[in-house]
């Protein structure tokens, strides 16, 4: 039975700078390409037994419920589900349904995450205000690789997504809605789990979000385009 680790931090969110070898300059189009090869989960979430539930009370919930994967936190911090499968080189896609009020938060997909759940890994999120960043976590903060910025592709407020990042050797990049939004180079890991993320950047407030219909792939640089 597939599991995955839960944990909760509180983030210190302040933006900081591009490491080295980090952004790349933002484009219309990507400056590089990939290519899908095997299907290595196809995840609609019909049934909780293959995720494990939290429930933390009103501060935190986490789990499988009426056919998709829910998150929903209060306060200043970022959590992130942990699935157990160890994967390298990928492309990770899901549906997503951000249901709170309050915009000031961001959600998404992380790849390479430390498979102790020490939370190290890669983020890549959108906010409901329209937002976009990608991210490395170092288990106690979220420090950015690609700053975040607004993007036209992103539905605000309560609404659904389709959320795509790929993590293949040094390259990162997220697509919205089959849209390219950002890419990076970063070389802190090459290998680990994959993970669903939500963050809440304001004290009080709560962020609350589902995702379904989550399918990972296997896949390969191609210079020929994505």
């Amino acid at each position: 039975m597939n599991d995955i680790r839960l944990r909760a931090l509180t983030a210190c969110l302040a933006a900081i700078l591009a490491v080295a070898c980090g952004a790349l300059p933002r484009h219309a189009s990507p400056k590089a390409g990939y290519r899908y090869q095997d299907l290595l989960l196809d995840e609609h979430f019909e049934s909780g037994k293959a995720w494990r539930s939290y429930d933390g009370g009103a501060d935190l919930w986490l789990g499988v419920a009426e056919g998709v994967y829910r998150i929903d936190l209060l306060g200043k911090r970022y959590v992130w589900a942990q699935h157990d499968q160890l994967t390298s080189d990928v492309v990770i896609e899901a549906e997503s349904r951000q249901l709170s009020a309050y915009d000031n938060n961001a959600y998404g997909l992380a790849c390479r995450l430390d498979p102790a759940n020490s939370g190290r890994g890669y983020f890549l999120l959108i906010s409901a205000d329209g937002y976009a960043s990608i991210r490395w976590s170092d288990g106690r903060s979220l420090q950015a690789i690609v700053p975040a910025f607004p993007s036209q592709h992103i539905h605000q407020g309560a609404a659904r997504n389709r959320i795509r990042a790929i993590c293949i050797g040094d390259y990162l990049a997220l697509w919205v809605n089959d849209e390219f939004v950002a890419e990076a180079r970063d070389r802190r890991t090459s290998a680990g789990h994959i993970g669903l993320a939500g963050v809440m950047n304001s004290a009080g407030q709560r962020l609350s979000v589902e995702f379904d219909d989550l399918r990972v792939w296997s896949a390969v640089m191609d210079d020929r385009g994505s």
